[in-house]
């Protein structure tokens, strides 16, 4: 369960390989956020099919290149869903260094034109099926408000900026 780069960039990917516009990608932390998502589907909580999960060890785990890419593919809306802060993360400091690095990239997505809303950053631990659930209903409504047209609009328009992020770190 201990992916690579390569092999979280190849779930990006897949998951968003068709339809993209269409979809929530989530990172989920392993202990917390994906056990949330867990107890939602065997309690049978409902939520739309939208989202698209790819399980991390820890949200601490999620470099700013997956978000990213995500979005460079065409995401709907991207969510980074971390254990409690201050002290849930059980590698102790995982979601304090999630959250540093999002704090920092948020506002520069935002600088470039995204949509505030498509881009967040969640906290639901293993105990919050509801939680999970309401969340994504909250996200997959906040997206079809903002209207597929809009979202396609706003990739094109990155889509050449994330590249060019992509490949400057690529050449480091």
């Amino acid at each position: 369960m201990h992916f690579t780069d390569a092999q979280i960039f190849a779930q990006i990917r897949a998951a968003l390989e068709t339809n993209p516009e269409d979809k929530i990608l989530a990172f989920l932390c392993n202990w917390c956020s994906y056990a949330g998502a867990d107890l939602a589907g065997t309690s049978r909580f409902e939520y739309p099919p939208t989202i698209r999960p790819i399980r991390v060890m820890c949200s601490g785990r999620v470099d700013r290149d997956f978000v990213l890419e995500a979005l460079r593919l065409g995401a709907g809306m991207v969510l980074v869903a971390a254990c409690h802060l201050p002290y849930d993360c059980h590698y102790i400091s995982g979601n304090w260094k999630m959250k540093a690095r999002m704090d920092a990239l948020a506002p520069m997505l935002h600088k470039l034109g995204l949509s505030p809303e498509r881009f967040r950053v969640e906290y639901v631990s293993a105990a919050e099926g509801v939680k999970f659930a309401e969340l994504v209903k909250e996200m997959t409504e906040q997206m079809h408000a903002l209207g597929r047209e809009k979202i396609k609009a706003e990739n094109e328009k990155l889509r050449p900026i994330l590249e060019n992020m992509l490949k400057r770190k690529e050449k480091k």
